[in-house]
This record gives structure tokens, sequence and C-alpha cells, in this order.
């Protein structure tokens, strides 16, 4: 799914249009991973997109305009793929499977829009607004980690996860799964899944009840997964 159709002059934007402007958020996104974020021009995509840099402003009329949707389009991929294997019925009754889901999910996302995670690592590092912050689509941590914690908090009480504060458990396990993104991006060769499994297993360890008689799935409102579109945040 790409970002908004809307035209910024008005109106929806035509097929073409839209094409165009697609087009210019990858040639973007390629132009940062190959030559870094401070190097990344205007003039350097319209060269990789073959057209001059007339059309590229029609388009995006500042730099800043063809990052934020470089930006939305990565954050959406993401909505899009974890949201698929995290919003499931499966947690409600078995919450103590969502931890390896989770960060599964996310080597899963790593591994397969790589150069769009790349992109978006350097956009982090490199790219402030008139205020001196990152872009504010970058602010959903948070609301991540509360949205984790819900899930661990619904399996302590459903006698599925063992004992321990579920938001340090949750912010550990978000710490864990970034650290892996900075180790990918410094090393595209790392074994990413060998690496996930590590973190699954010693995760397990962590969060799993003391030994005892299996607890009986209980019947609570189903949770809802962290990711969210730019628009919803």
């Amino acid at each position: 799914m790409r970002t908004s159709q809307q035209n910024p002059a008005g109106g929806e934007r035509t097929f073409t249009q839209q094409k165009r402007r697609d087009q210019l958020v990858d040639c973007m996104i390629d132009v940062i991973v190959d030559l870094g974020f401070a190097r990344a021009s205007v003039g350097e995509v319209a060269r990789r997109a073959g057209i001059s840099k007339g059309v590229v402003t029609y388009h995006f009329p500042a730099k800043d305009d063809l990052i934020n949707a470089v930006i939305a389009e990565v954050l959406t991929s993401m909505e899009e793929y974890l949201g698929s294997r995290l919003r499931t019925g499966e947690f409600l009754y078995f919450p103590e499977r969502f931890v390896a889901a989770y960060i599964t999910a996310w080597a899963g996302y790593y591994r397969s829009h790589a150069r769009e995670v790349l992109a978006l690592v350097r956009i982090f590092n490199s790219f402030r607004d008139e205020s001196g912050r990152p872009n504010s689509a970058f602010d959903a941590r948070a609301q991540e980690i509360a949205d984790v914690t819900r899930v661990l908090r619904m399996g302590q009480e459903s006698g599925r996860l063992g004992s321990f504060d579920p938001h340090v458990m949750a912010t550990v396990i978000k710490a864990a799964v970034n650290d892996l993104l900075t180790q990918f991006t410094n090393n595209p060769d790392l074994d990413l899944e060998t690496y996930a499994a590590e973190l699954v297993a010693l995760f397990d360890r962590a969060t799993r009840p003391a030994p005892g008689p299996p607890a009986a799935a209980t019947d609570t409102a189903s949770p809802s997964y962290p990711v969210r579109s730019p628009e919803e945040r």
C-alpha cells in the first residue's frame, strides 16, 4: 500500500501521478542507501528516474517533502507486514506465543525490506525538523511498548506467563529488537534468523511461568497490536 493519494493542490491524484510519486520515493530510498543521507539530493533522484529536477519538484516541492514521503511509505509497509502477523486471535488464547511471534515478525521484516529499513535508519539518524526533532512519525515506540505490555499482562492474568514487570519486559524486548536492527544495518550478512531464534529462546525463558500445572485459557478482550499508520499517530 502506498502513501496518500491526495494531490497537494487538492483533489485525487491520477494513476499516472501516483505511479510517478511512487517511483520517486523508491529512487530516494535507493539514493539514501547507496550514497548516504547527506549526499541524497533531488538532482540524483531525478537522474536515476530519468527525468528533470522540475518533474521531481512538481510532485515534491522540497527535498523534505520527499523524505517525509519515504518515512510514511516505509512505516506503512511495517504496519501491513507486522499487523498481518500479529493481529490474530491466537494471542487471545495463547498470549505466551506473542513474544516469539513479535521478534520473528520484526526479523522477517528486516530481511524482506532491508533497503527500506536501512534508508529509514539513516533518515532517523540525520533528518530533523525545524525544531531539531526527528519526524513525529517516529514517536510510535512508546505506544508500541504499551501495547506489548498489555499483551504480557494479559498472559500473566491468564497464568500463562510468569511473574515480572510487564512494562520493563516489553521495554527490554523492544530494545533487543532495535539492537538487532542496528547490527543488521551495520552488517547485512548477519544471520537474522539465528539471532532472532536466540532472542526468542532468551525471552521465552524470561517470561515463562514457574513449573506447575498449565493454566486454562481465559476469555478476555483481544489485544490490538502496536504498529499504526502515520495517520493514526
